[in-house]
């Protein structure tokens, strides 16, 4: 750790004598209190974006985005290279009834944000030479009292026909584009965005709001700063276990409490932020990011999941993991 703070020191030396000064004068407290500045501030994530292509969101880890318009009946698969997403394909498919999915047998196709979570090599040669399955239902799927499952990409039957249309719930497509697709990806980093219609896509004022209220949020969190903590929430929001706000703030009341006097870092990376795809047309992004939790008597490393809406209040969490 101080290893790397000093090596921050050389490059802030050679970038900014503004931070050297605080850091002279003041401490490394007074210069750790300036960057969080710096990080909850959304103009400089704004001027930090730069002319990067957002629209299908924001990526530190992730590269491959697959589009599904079900009312089209298409699937473009878009690859990120400099900062700009690249449409590399675009796929006739079948889909589901019209309408979100709302629970097992209604055979729609989920309207959504989904990670692909596993390649089924072996599969009933009615699903094609293999399949990628969804991670439906997801975080807010299940909040939301969604259900069902077998939600999958794959191909149409090796040997004979369809009967129909009707692919209850999934997404479908010609073999030969399937097996293109499997070159295409890596679908261990690849988010499926399921629209009905028109896809909702994000700004660069956005995404930059979304950055620096992620660094409010870790603010507030880091001082067991309660008040500015619990109003960065919705009054609708669901905690992954299910609890309502009151519960999950009397709870995080608790914990800060008892954090008062101890020492907590946390540390975001490999963030990624996906505008939610929805039918109601709401401002929801979902972001999923690997987060670091030191404290005096606990210590956290993994996935974290939240999922923040734009309101007249501002951002606000509505659901988390």
């Amino acid at each position: 750790m101080r290893g790397l703070f000093l090596l921050f020191l050389f490059f802030a030396f050679l970038y900014s004598s503004d931070l050297i000064d605080i850091y002279r004068f003041q401490g490394t407290n007074a210069l750790s209190e300036h960057l969080e500045k710096i990080l909850t501030s959304k103009d400089y994530w704004f001027k930090r974006l730069g002319n990067k292509d957002v629209r299908w969101g924001y990526f530190e880890s992730n590269k491959d985005i697959l589009v599904c318009i079900k009312s089209k009946k298409i699937l473009k698969i878009y690859q990120q290279k400099k900062n700009t997403f690249h449409l590399i394909d675009r796929v006739n498919v079948l889909t589901g009834l019209d309408g979100d999915k709302m629970k097992e047998g209604d055979l729609r196709t989920p309207v959504g944000v989904y990670k692909l979570k596993a390649l089924l090599n072996k599969v009933d040669d009615f699903y094609g030479p293999f399949a990628f399955v969804t991670e439906y239902p997801n975080l807010l799927d299940r909040i939301n009292h969604k259900n069902g499952h077998g939600i999958w990409i794959h191909g149409v039957p090796i040997n004979g026909k369809r009967d129909n249309n009707n692919t209850r719930g999934c997404i479908v497509m010609d073999n030969n584009m399937l097996k293109k697709l499997k070159n295409e990806i890596d679908y261990k980093n690849t988010y499926l965005l399921i629209s009905e219609d028109t896809p909702l896509t994000a700004t660069k004022d956005e995404i930059a709001s979304i950055l620096a209220f992620i660094y409010k949020w870790r603010k507030a969190w880091k001082n067991s700063d309660f008040n500015a903590y619990k109003n960065l929430y919705d009054k609708s929001f669901k905690y992954a276990d299910r609890k309502n706000l009151k519960q999950f703030l009397n709870y995080k009341k608790i914990v800060f409490k008892n954090k008062k006097n101890q020492k907590v870092e946390i540390l975001f990376k490999n963030i990624n932020i996906v505008p939610y795809q929805n039918i109601f047309k709401q401002k929801i992004f979902r972001i999923n990011m690997f987060e670091r939790y030191f404290s005096d008597d606990y210590k956290y490393e993994g996935a974290k999941e939240l999922y923040v809406k734009f309101t007249d209040n501002g951002l606000k969490i509505i659901a988390e993991k």
